[in-house]
């Protein structure tokens, strides 16, 4: 609609719409003189689209002063000393079917405009309703930082696991509202910047690097949550206790890939590994839940390995 809109130009002088509506009329009737009476004989044919083109253009007087226009043009080439009544006749036709086309133009140009009207007054409404999301997110995690500070380390720790998973489901609501107009979400995008806003998080100055790779693949947006939620559990995971020297280098990779019909997603260590006594942790509770929620399932590399390795496989 704002592509189509734009091609219309707003308020013009009297005198602009003039000049361009004769130089439109003129331009078909200079092809009408090329053509001979390979039309017919009156070649209102040619008349047509310019008579359309001033009324949705401008406005209906544009319309009608191109159909006089093109009257006169017409009427100056034409023998009226031959046929007269035939002549009159084929000029009352065309007036009246070219006033029907001003009529109809004018008011496709009126419906653009109010419908452009409407879709700008609908975005207004939107960003206004997608910053007070945005605010109460935000308040969220400002109550929940508040209510840390004064809270045991066990207790403080769970707090701030909740926080980071607040801030998970406001990313995917302001990547949700950039890409209203189809209600998916470009993970290629997503996932990466998810992965850079955990990094700044939670590394601090550890030498661990993170990096992030995906596919073009465009998921709803509540499979995107559960995505997002699952990089952010293992993710954080990762840094937590796959490292436990803080001097200790390290990296984290996470991926996603597509096959066939399916999403691929990927996190992996070179750290520690995962030890026996995590298989029942929240956070690996939390993944297969996630996972179950994409209609796919969480897999651990064996005890043991090097580092750590998740999979999780599931349909988009």
């Amino acid at each position: 609609m704002e592509a189509v809109f734009r091609l219309l130009p707003g308020p013009q002088p009297l005198w602009i719409r003039i000049a361009a509506t004769a130089l439109i009329v003129g331009a078909a009737f200079a092809f009408r003189l090329s053509v001979g009476d390979g039309t017919g004989r009156f070649g209102f044919i040619h008349f047509i689209l310019p008579v359309v083109a001033a009324s949705l253009l401008f406005e209906r007087g544009a319309g009608f002063f191109a159909v006089a226009l093109s009257v006169l043009s017409v009427g100056s080439i034409i023998p009226w000393e031959s046929r007269l009544e035939t002549n009159v006749s084929a000029i009352f036709v065309f007036v009246m079917v070219a006033s029907c086309l001003v009529f109809v133009a004018d008011g496709l140009r009126s419906a653009l405009s109010k419908a452009h009207a409407a879709q700008r007054a609908t975005d207004l409404l939107l960003q206004e309703m997608s910053h007070r999301v945005k605010n109460k997110f935000a308040m969220i995690s400002s109550i929940i930082a508040l209510q840390s500070r004064s809270s045991s380390p066990e207790v403080k720790h769970a707090l701030e696991d909740v926080s980071s998973r607040v801030q998970i489901i406001a990313t995917v609501h302001d990547y949700l509202q950039l890409s209203r107009h189809n209600g998916l979400i470009n993970m290629s995008e997503y996932v990466p910047g998810l992965c850079k806003a955990l990094q700044q998080a939670l590394c601090g100055p550890r030498p661990i690097s993170l990096t992030a790779q995906a596919a073009f693949i465009e998921l709803p947006a509540e499979k995107a949550l559960s995505t997002g939620l699952i990089i952010n559990e293992l993710v954080t995971n990762a840094f937590k206790y796959a490292f436990p020297d803080d001097d200790a280098a390290g990296h984290i990779r996470v991926e996603m890939t597509s096959a066939e019909q399916d999403v691929i997603l990927t996190v992996c260590d070179d750290g520690v590994g995962r030890s026996t006594g995590s298989k029942g942790s929240l956070g690996t509770r939390l993944v297969t839940v996630f996972a179950g929620q994409l209609g796919g399932a969480a897999h651990w590399a064996r005890d043991g390995e090097p580092g750590c390795r998740v999979s999780i496989r599931f349909p988009s």
